[in-house]
């Protein structure tokens, strides 16, 4: 279903309309939303050959899953962004997808979305006494975008002050599969807000970026600043949980070593002592300690001397 909300510049309200209602051309101060959540695929492209969107750019917009992208034509902007949707980084379902194709006066959007709070976010405000202007609807949905990420990643920081307590006091294989999932989840919003942080990015130093068309450089750069310190909030985030891993691999394994340590000395001493008994255990005839009354003893004291001189010798050396 194609749902369509119509500015009327007489009036100054918005009105529903339907597609077949939708008159053209649309009048210069008219403003245009077309919202395709609900749209087929058939629908969809009906809307784009309407507006002469070209075939490269309707098959980009139509994709439910696409790299976080800006590409234009003579009058409309396709612009493709990612937020995040989940509860928090204990996992990463699927992001919510924007779509959207904008010119000064229509805005044609398909948002995918499984978060209900954020689809409601992503939503453009059309109510009374808003601003019909293209550009404050875009601005809108792009600090949507940002903010989806930014109150996570602040809550996120406590927890992992809380997640490296634990680590250094009583750290366990289950925390280190949590640490794991985190750094999963985060590499891959790393990804998406990369990609986003470079859009804003190049507008920045593009003479021609179809940015330009809609909004300032200071605006520009405040959405580049906003992923740029989204980006640098997950590697932060990331370098720090690979150095719990590591911090956790190595106490591991000092472990481990203290362990072996023991088991190699218990292991040196007795290995002499179990030499001397084989011998001794063997069935031969002719053994003369064998026929010696105090042969049993000489052999225990010697076994002695030999498992506390060894003791002496690894303290002496500082291996024990």
């Amino acid at each position: 279903m194609i749902s369509v909300n119509y500015f009327e510049p007489e009036s100054q309200s918005w009105h529903v309309r339907s597609w077949q209602q939708l008159a053209a051309p649309i009048p210069a101060d008219a403003r245009l939303w077309i919202n395709l959540n609900d749209a087929s695929l058939d629908e969809q492209m009906q809307v784009l050959q309407r507006f002469a969107i070209t075939p490269t750019i309707a098959e980009d917009f139509s994709r439910q899953r696409h790299p976080p992208k800006l590409e234009a034509q003579t009058d409309f902007t396709l612009l493709i962004l990612r937020g995040y949707a989940d509860a928090d980084f204990t996992e990463y379902t699927r992001s919510a997808q924007v779509n959207l194709l904008y010119s000064k006066q229509v805005l044609i959007s398909r948002v995918h979305c499984h978060n209900t709070q954020l689809q409601e976010q992503l939503t453009p405000k059309m109510a009374a006494g808003q601003s019909a202007v293209i550009a404050d609807w875009i601005k809108q949905l792009i600090l949507a975008v940002s903010a989806s990420y930014l109150e996570k990643l602040i809550n996120f920081e406590d927890e992992q002050s809380e997640l490296e307590d634990v680590m250094l006091h009583r750290g366990s294989d289950e925390q280190m599969a949590l640490i794991m999932r985190y750094r999963s989840v985060l590499r891959k919003i790393n990804r998406n807000l990369a990609y986003q942080k470079d859009i804003f990015s190049d507008a920045l130093y593009e003479e021609q970026n179809p940015l330009l068309r809609q909004f300032s450089n200071a605006e520009i750069r405040d959405f580049y600043e906003k992923f740029e310190r989204l980006h640098s909030m997950t590697d932060l985030y990331y370098d720090q949980l690979s150095d719990l891993v590591e911090g956790y691999l190595s106490t591991t394994s000092h472990q481990i070593n203290e362990r072996m340590k023991v088991l190699t000395i218990v292991s040196t001493i007795f290995i002499p002592l179990t030499f001397i008994a084989g011998i001794y255990g063997m069935n031969f005839v002719y053994m003369p300690e064998l026929q010696m009354p105090t042969a049993y003893f000489i052999v225990l004291a010697a076994m002695a001397l030999g498992g506390i001189g060894g003791l002496i010798w690894f303290k002496i050396r500082g291996w024990w």
